[in-house]
């Protein structure tokens, strides 16, 4: 079998064979201590009716997220086109994209007063995501480890043959290695200081292009 570029062998006793099961971890006698569920809870997203203020955006898809380390995606218009009820997280949700996973689909939704917006606020999401919940709320940290080639190379294929997608029981299960608490508050507190400032200027940016060449 091929898994992210790399060939692996499992030899299964019959009896023990997990049907659709790719991940090589899964198999082995001996496993990290440490899996990602023992950080933070996975967790499907569910519908939920938007306020009247959440109607301002689209709902969220892997075309917003842009490649690389930055902490923003692109906010698009809703245009008016938006349903009553959907898939929707607050601010400050890690997302994880669970269709082709190894590709590392991960976002961090900002908080309301970065973009000019009340809090509450509740964004609308289409592609298929589910929301990782750390459990000692470094969220921007995460969202740097769970696209690292480390991690998307330990993560199981999934199911569903050309476009697989992988459960939320087997993304908790994938294992990690993570430095130390007060390390992942740095990096935290950093990635969150930049993405505050890049809000800020996106949507400054915005409304400049908004109020002179009508975009």
């Amino acid at each position: 079998m091929k898994k992210n570029g790399s060939f692996f062998l499992s030899i299964v006793d019959r009896a023990s064979l997990k049907p659709a099961i790719w991940d090589p971890y899964s198999y082995r006698e001996k496993k990290q201590a440490q899996t990602l569920g023992y950080f933070a809870s996975v967790q499907s997203l569910k519908a939920r009716a938007l306020p009247r203020h959440g109607f301002n955006f689209a709902p969220l898809e892997y075309r917003h997220l842009g490649r690389g380390h930055v902490p923003a995606f692109i906010l698009e218009s809703s245009g008016g086109g938006l349903q009553s009820s959907c898939h929707g997280v607050g601010e400050s949700a890690l997302l994880f994209g669970t269709m082709r996973a190894y590709l590392g689909n991960v976002v961090v939704t900002p908080r309301a007063e970065w973009i000019g917006e009340r809090s509450p606020f509740v964004f609308a999401v289409k592609s298929e995501f589910v929301q990782v919940v750390p459990k000692d709320g470094l969220v921007y940290f995460w969202w740097a480890y769970l696209q690292t080639q480390s991690f998307l190379h330990s993560l199981p294929i999934g199911s569903g043959g050309t476009r697989p997608r992988l459960h939320a029981s087997s993304l908790s299960q994938t294992p990690i290695e993570v430095p130390t608490k007060d390390t992942r508050e740095k990096i935290h507190a950093q990635i969150q200081a930049f993405a505050a400032s890049l809000w800020s200027q996106y949507m400054a940016t915005e409304r400049l292009l908004e109020n002179t060449i009508g975009l």
